[in-house]
Parts: C-alpha cells; structure tokens; sequence
C-alpha cells in the first residue's frame, strides 16, 4: 500500500479509520488503503510511527532535531579551524 497522504479519519464503535490516498497514473487521488486501528492502540501506533520515521531520518541524514544538533559539532570544528 502506497501511502501519499490520507483521505477520511473517522472514530466509529472504538476503531479509528483511516482512508489511504495515492495519486494515480492520470494524476487523480485515489484510494489506496485503509488503516483500522483499534481504539486503545492509536497512541502506541502513531509514537511507533513517529519513531521509525525518526530513525530512518536520522539514518538517511535527514533535517530534523536531533540532526541538526549533530551538525552544530561540525560547524563549531570549521570555526576552530579557521582560528
């Protein structure tokens, strides 16, 4: 399942649904995928998310705060260097 963003959220009878859209080879948004996420397991699936996607950015070097702060350490070493 390809996820480029999402459709409808709904909160019904304790599952949380979430309506998955791609964009088509004609360019149209379409359905992809629903996610049906237990009521009680929505905030254990969105940190799980949130951490995995954290991980893979730091990984592949992406912005975020946690690397933006290990590259503070480099531009203090330039600036050692230049004096």
């Amino acid at each position: 399942m390809l996820v480029e963003g999402l459709g409808s959220v709904t909160f019904v009878n304790g599952i949380l649904r979430v309506q998955t859209i791609g964009v088509a080879a004609n360019g149209e948004a379409v359905e992809t995928g629903k996610l049906e996420i237990p009521g009680n397991k929505v905030g254990d699936v969105i940190n799980a998310l949130n951490q995995a996607a954290t991980d893979i950015s730091d990984k592949l070097g992406g912005d975020n705060d946690d690397s933006s702060s290990k590259s503070k350490p480099k531009s203090d070493t330039k600036k050692n260097k230049k004096k």
